[in-house]
C-alpha cells in the first residue's frame, strides 16, 4: 500500500535507480530512452527518467479502443490493458403493416498484458578478396566464426558435396593450417534434395558435435545447400548464428543476402510437394562473398544464375540490364573471369548492382509485412514449372521463363512496347536463358494464380514491367489474358 501509495514518477525514479545500480549503465534494455536512442550525451533529466503514465490507442482493425499502462520493471515492453469493443448489429424486419429495425449494440470489455519486443537485426555481407577466402593468410572465414576461449579448437561446417569434391582439401588444409580440427557435414545440393530430410541429417550432426550456444557454423554450398542451413540454423536451439559463403553465382547475388530460408514439402494428406512451403525468417550471422567460386561452374549453371540478375534489372535498373545486354554472354564464356572481350570492373559492376538492389528491397522489408514486391518479379508462374515431375528446369530458368511470360502480359496490357519486349527476348536469349516451356500452358498458368492469392494473402500481386527499369504489381489478371499470353508466347523463336 505504501508502495502504490506514491506518485508515479516516484516510483519510476526508484525503478530506474534500483535497475541501474543492479546491473550497470548496459541493463536499462530500453529503460532510458537516452542510452539507447539519445543522439546527444547532454541528455536531460526528463529524457532519462521513465514514463509511466497510461495512454490510449485504437485498434485500426477492429477499432477496440485499449487503455495500455506501462509496467514499472519494463516500461518500454510490456502494458497493462484494458480493452473494450462495441459490435452493433441491426436486424430489420418487414410486415404489411410496418418495418421494425432493431439495432444492438454489445461492448466486449477484457483485460491482459501486452509484450512488445523489437528484435534487432544486422548482419554483414562482406565482399572478400578474390580468390584468396580459403588462403590461410586470409583471417575472415576462421573470424566469422566467432571468438572462443582459449583452447577450443574446434569447429563445424555443412558443405554441398559438389562444393567439398572441388574445394574440400583446401577449406580443411585452411583450418589445419591455423590449428583448428574441422567437424563437417557433407550434403547433396540439387533441388531435389531441399527437403526436411536434410535438415534433420544436419540437426544430427550439429548434435554429434555438440555446437554451442553462440558459436556460429559455416554453411558453404549454393542456395540449396544456404536454405538448408539456415533452417537447421533457426530450429537448434531455437537459434544460433550461422555464417552464409555462397558459390554459385545464383546463391551469390540472391540465397545468400535475404533472411529467408525454406525446404520444399511433401505434404501427407494430398500428395503434393510445394515449394519453400516450410521455412522461417532467420538471418545469418555474416555472409563471405568470393566470386572467385563462380570459375568452377559450368556455363548452364552460370546462366542460371544470371536469370535472377535479369529479373532484378527488368524491375529496377536500365544500368544492370545494359551490361548483361552487352557483356553477359562473354562473361558466361569466361565464367566471369578477366576476359579481353570485356572491360575491368563490368563483372565486379554487374554482381555489386545485383547484391544491392537486393538489400534495398529486402531490407526495409525483411519479414515481409508489404506483400506487393517488385523481387517477387519471375516467381508467380516458375514455382509450378519447377514442380513438374520430370522437368529439366533450374530456379534462374524457371524465373526467366516467367519474367518473359509477365513480359509478354505487360505488353497485352499496353505496358510496353513491342520494341521493349523484343528488346527484352534478345537479351534472354543472348544469356542461354530458355525464354518458354512446354509445361507452360494456361492451366498451370491459372493454377499459379490461384496459387499467388493463397501465398500474397488473397490477391494475385503480380509485378509487371512498364518499362525496362520499372515496374507495377497487379492483381486482376483474367483467365482470358492468360490464354492470349500463352498464344502470343508461341509466336517467338524460342531456344529450349
Amino acid at each position: 500500500d505504501a508502495w502504490t501509495s506514491l506518485p508515479d514518477e516516484v516510483r519510476a525514479a526508484l525503478v530506474s535507480s534500483e535497475v541501474a545500480s543492479s546491473n550497470g549503465s548496459t541493463a536499462v534494455s530500453g529503460t532510458s530512452v537516452s542510452s539507447m536512442n539519445s543522439e546527444s550525451d547532454d541528455s536531460s533529466e526528463d529524457s532519462k527518467s521513465v514514463s509511466l503514465k497510461e495512454f490510449h490507442e485504437e485498434c485500426p482493425d477492429t477499432g477496440a479502443k485499449m487503455v495500455m499502462k506501462p509496467l514499472e520493471r519494463a516500461p518500454q515492453n510490456v502494458f497493462e490493458f484494458t480493452k473494450s469493443m462495441a459490435t452493433e448489429t441491426v436486424d430489420v424486419q418487414k410486415t404489411s403493416s410496418a418495418t421494425v429495425t432493431t439495432k444492438t449494440t454489445v461492448v466486449t470489455n477484457c483485460r491482459g498484458w501486452r509484450n512488445v519486443f523489437n528484435l534487432p537485426i544486422s548482419y554483414d555481407v562482406n565482399m572478400v578478396p578474390h580468390g584468396t577466402l580459403l588462403d590461410p593468410m586470409n583471417p575472415q572465414l576462421l573470424e566469422a566464426t566467432g571468438v572462443h576461449a582459449e583452447g577450443y579448437n574446434g569447429r563445424f561446417a555443412v558443405i554441398d558435396e559438389e562444393v567439398d569434391r572441388i574445394y574440400g582439401h583446401k577449406i580443411r588444409a585452411y583450418f589445419s593450417a591455423k590449428g583448428i580440427e574441422l567437424s563437417t557435414c557433407v550434403l547433396p545440393g540439387g533441388e531435389a534434395d531441399k527437403r526436411s530430410a536434410a535438415v534433420d541429417k544436419l540437426l544430427d550432426d550439429l548434435c554429434v558435435y555438440k555446437l554451442r550456444r553462440r558459436e556460429p557454423f559455416l554453411a558453404i554450398g549454393g542456395g540449396v545447400l544456404l536454405d538448408i542451413a539456415g533452417m537447421a540454423a533457426c530450429l537448434y536451439r531455437r537459434g544460433v548464428p550461422f555464417v552464409r559463403v555462397p558459390t554459385t553465382l545464383l546463391a551469390i547475388v540472391d540465397a545468400s543476402v535475404g533472411v529467408k530460408n525454406g525446404v520444399d514439402h511433401c505434404c501427407g494428406v494430398t500428395d503434393e510437394t510445394y515449394k519453400n512451403r516450410v521455412g522461417s525468417f532467420y538471418a545469418p550471422s555474416s555472409c563471405l562473398l568470393d566470386n572467385s567460386f563462380i570459375a568452377t561452374q559450368d556455363q548452364r549453371n552460370i546462366s542460371n544464375g544470371l536469370g535472377e540478375i535479369m529479373k532484378l534489372a527488368l524491375v529496377r535498373s536500365t544500368d544492370l540490364f545494359d551490361l548483361l545486354e552487352t557483356h553477359g554472354a562473354a562473361l558466361i564464356e569466361s565464367r566471369f573471369a578477366k576476359t579481353p572481350c570485356v572491360p575491368d570492373g563490368v563483372s565486379d559492376r554487374i554482381i555489386d548492382l545485383s547484391i544491392q538492389i537486393m538489400l534495398e528491397e529486402l531490407g526495409p522489408n525483411l519479414w515481409e509485412k508489404k506483400l506487393d514486391r517488385c523481387v517477387d518479379y519471375g516467381h508467380t508462374f516458375s514455382k509450378l514449372l519447377e514442380m513438374v515431375p520430370g522437368a529439366d528446369i533450374m530456379h534462374g530458368e524457371a524465373v526467366n521463363v516467367d519474367g518473359f511470360f509477365c513480359c509478354v502480359l505487360s505488353y497485352l496490357r499496353g505496358y510496353v512496347t513491342m520494341e521493349t519486349v523484343n528488346r527484352v527476348f534478345a537479351a534472354m536469349q543472348s544469356l542461354s536463358l530458355p525464354t518458354n516451356s512446354a509445361d507452360l500452358t494456361s492451366t498451370l498458368a491459372w493454377q499459379s494464380c490461384k496459387d499467388a492469392i493463397e501465398h500474397r494473402h488473397g490477391e494475385q500481386r503480380i509485378p509487371l514491367i512498364t518499362d525496362i527499369g520499372e515496374s507495377i504489381c497487379v492483381s486482376d489478371i483474367t483467365l482470358e489474358e492468360i490464354d492470349r499470353a500463352i498464344g502470343m508466347m508461341k509466336k517467338f523463336d524460342h531456344k529450349m
